[in-house]
């Protein structure tokens, strides 16, 4: 922690300034409009540490890598994850990602993690190619410069790969309970009850709360079924599910439950495809703003691979692809916030925070910080040369949140990005279509409002 960091947290304790707000929601209105904007003003009108009020419920905005790894690492006794308050936790359960008993978590995490070495990753990927090479297969079959829905291809292409690297079967077809639309009613409808402490109760009968409760029927009759599928196939099919069948616990040899299963599986496939999905369409976007990040991204391909399609092999030869993507999810975190909640009263960067209170780890905020990241609105993959991130705040950048908590789905995550960049741009210019507008939509994950409209033109090789 740096000095003048500190000098601060120790400073005679007061309570953190903020924006007045309405006289009985708070700011309630204002995080129901654009949450991050809220959080992003508050921060350039307050600092660091600001408070907000959504009715009686008392929240804190956190933008200082030094207080974040406080509250994410240094003291997760009073930081605690918000558990059943947590809105995710009605479609995953007790998943990995909202998980708030840490003995259980923690047993579950280290079963989990042999999952994700980079060495089992490997064998995933000629999966992901094969996904990658149909979604390509596809645009080659679409009338040329006819607009594409970039946020939609690259939620479907993500869906088919996790779908696949995790049940060796396609579940597109499933739309009922995977499709788009499922995924905005899950994901609406925990933002809106964790910003609204006025939301009307799951057990009243809403029309929200009842198409809620439609969805998350459907996500579990689908999870049931596919593991007692794979219960009663006898023969491995080698893919994740087939990992997680076989995972136990080291000390007592303990597999998991089917209710176990199921919370990770959903854990697995609404963050997996959701968020990389979400962070390729907003790197597109970057790219087609900056001809010449293009250009070296184009330029290193053709000088590895020379027209071939990567290997497993290839991609520490393609560091640039990586860059791109790493710095696409500085500008555009696609998990906007870490909430937790005070578990007793304690004193952050020198203010007084109540016991029961929330805290919001901003990374809008962090990945944006002005003493962290020169010109920080700029999208400049070079941050991100090796030389570069050894110089950097551990904190000021965590796409995939921080400590033990980090997404265990990290290095997937990243091979995806790496590896459908450099093909895609291998293959086509990709421009944004011309009127389409683009705006912010922050919800639980940071997403463009009206899609991505872009179009495929055929490279031209020189």
């Amino acid at each position: 922690m740096s000095q003048e960091a500190e000098l601060v947290r120790h400073a005679p304790s007061r309570r953190a300034p903020g924006p007045r707000g309405h006289f009985l929601a708070g700011s309630i209105f204002d995080f129901r409009r654009d949450i991050q904007q809220a959080l992003f003003q508050g921060q350039r009108q307050h600092g660091d540490v600001v408070r907000y009020r959504l009715g009686h419920i008392v929240v804190h905005g956190v933008s200082h890598p030094d207080l974040a790894e406080e509250v994410l690492v240094g003291r997760k006794n009073v930081y605690v994850k918000l558990g059943k308050d947590n809105p995710l936790s009605l479609v995953l359960g007790d998943g990995l990602l909202t998980n708030a008993d840490h003995e259980s978590w923690f047993r579950q995490r280290k079963m989990m993690q042999p999952i994700f070495h980079r060495h089992k990753l490997g064998a995933l990927y000629d999966t992901l190619l094969a996904c990658s090479e149909r979604m390509l297969a596809k645009w080659g079959a679409a009338p040329a410069g006819q607009p594409l829905d970039m946020m939609t291809e690259m939620m479907a292409v993500t869906l088919d790969m996790v779908s696949q690297t995790m049940f060796s079967a396609n579940i597109m077809n499933d739309q009922a309970a995977v499709g788009p639309d499922s995924v905005n009613v899950t994901i609406d409808y925990a933002f809106k009850s964790l910003q609204n402490p006025f939301s009307p109760p799951l057990s009243w009968p809403t029309p929200g709360n009842l198409r809620f409760k439609r969805v998350v029927e459907a996500l579990d009759a689908l999870m049931y079924r596919l593991i007692a599928e794979r219960r009663a196939l006898g023969e491995p099919r080698n893919d994740l599910l087939d990992m997680l069948l076989a995972a136990q616990d080291e000390e007592t040899g303990q597999k998991m439950t089917d209710k176990e299963l199921r919370d990770e599986m959903l854990t697995m496939l609404a963050a997996g495809h959701e968020t990389t999905g979400v962070s390729l369409t907003w790197t597109l976007y970057l790219l087609s703003q900056h001809p010449a990040i293009v250009r070296r991204l184009q330029e290193e391909g053709d000088r590895v691979l020379g027209g071939r399609t990567p290997t497993l092999a290839d991609l520490p030869s393609l560091p640039y692809a990586l860059q791109v993507f790493e710095e696409a999810m500085r500008l555009y975190p696609v998990a906007l916030l870490i909430p937790r909640r005070m578990s007793q009263a304690a004193t952050l960067g020198g203010y007084d925070l109540p016991a029961g209170s929330r805290i919001l780890v901003s990374l809008y905020n962090l990945h944006r910080h002005p003493q962290f990241w020169p010109e920080p609105d700029v999208f400049n993959p070079d941050r991100f040369v090796a030389e570069a991130k050894k110089k950097q705040h551990r904190y000021a950048y965590m796409p995939f949140g921080a400590g033990q908590h980090v997404c265990i789905g990290n290095n997937l995550a990243l091979m995806i990005g790496q590896l459908l960049l450099t093909l895609i741009y291998q293959r086509y210019d990709v421009r944004h279509a011309e009127g389409h507008q683009v705006e912010n939509h922050a919800t639980l994950t940071l997403r463009p409002r009206y899609g991505m409209a872009m179009t495929l033109q055929p490279r031209q090789r020189n």
